[in-house]
């Protein structure tokens, strides 16, 4: 039988619907959804003038359903277990039949049905929810899907003592290394700073020392200039400006060649 609306196929329909119902004559029956379901029901009523004997339904006590069912809307898959003698509950119950278990089912209803030892339907094989729909036989023969545990009050304590016990040992340790530190590290590098400084605060005061020396002593003279000096001081005329006769500049070079003379003479 197919699990989809035979009355949408039929019509045509834009968008097929899950069958939620069977209309059952003998042997034989068809799959609709909830609309087709009433409108063709209401065709059997008007055919024979009576809305027909109370539907036989076993009550087959209560299901969990959890997590989205593939190819089918949350009323639709509601209805569809309703009609077969369910009843929905959000939570495990003593008369809980079955936990039926979608994408991504909530994980404290999962745990409270495995605790329970509830049956649990896997939905998310392929087409296991609507093949249930339309042969009547739910089971609960699938392993429970894999979900994080859900944490307690009692849990969130005990790992916030267990983070606290963490953070104290690790401000503990650090506290420890820094004042290890400080004992045995921090004066060394103190004093090497020290020494450092002192070194550089002499630097600079020599660097002081000589540019002030620099600045009082009179500006050294040129080549040409000394030779002036010399010229006019042994009776030589010269100019201030232009060259310097080779005579001058000769008599100077034996002058002071000579007294490099008696300077090494001396020495």
């Amino acid at each position: 039988m197919s699990a989809l609306c035979m009355g949408c196929k039929k019509k045509e329909q834009p968008e097929d619907r899950p069958a939620t119902t069977v209309i059952a004559v003998g042997h034989k029956g068809w799959d609709l959804c909830a609309e087709h379901g009433e409108k063709f029901g209401g065709y059997l009523a008007d055919l024979f003038g009576s809305d027909g004997l109370e539907p036989i339904v076993e009550a087959r006590g209560s299901v969990v359903i959890t997590g989205a069912i593939p190819g089918y809307e949350p009323d639709a898959a509601r209805l569809a277990l309703e009609n077969s003698g369910y009843r929905i509950v959000g939570h495990v119950e003593e008369d809980t039949a079955l936990i039926i278990c979608g994408v991504r089912p909530a994980p404290h209803k999962v745990q409270e049905a495995e605790k329970a030892g509830t049956p649990c339907m896997d939905a998310t094989r392929a087409g296991a929810f609507r093949e249930a729909v339309t042969s009547g036989r739910w089971t609960g023969e699938d392993p429970f899907p894999a979900v994080a545990q859900k944490k307690t009050s009692a849990d969130v304590r005990r790992e916030s003592d267990e983070q606290r016990d963490v953070r104290r040992k690790r401000e503990a340790e650090a506290m420890e290394k820094y004042n290890h530190w400080r004992a045995t590290e921090l004066p060394k590098r103190m004093e090497e700073s020290t020494e450092r400084w002192a070194e550089e605060r002499r630097e600079k005061e020599d660097f002081e020392t000589r540019r002030l020396v620099k600045a009082q002593m009179p500006p050294e003279l040129s080549e040409a200039e000394k030779i002036r000096a010399w010229a006019r001081a042994n009776g030589f005329t010269v100019s201030n400006k232009g060259r310097i006769p080779a005579s001058v500049k000769q008599a100077y070079e034996h002058a002071h060649a000579g007294q490099q003379v008696l300077q090494a003479q001396a020495g």
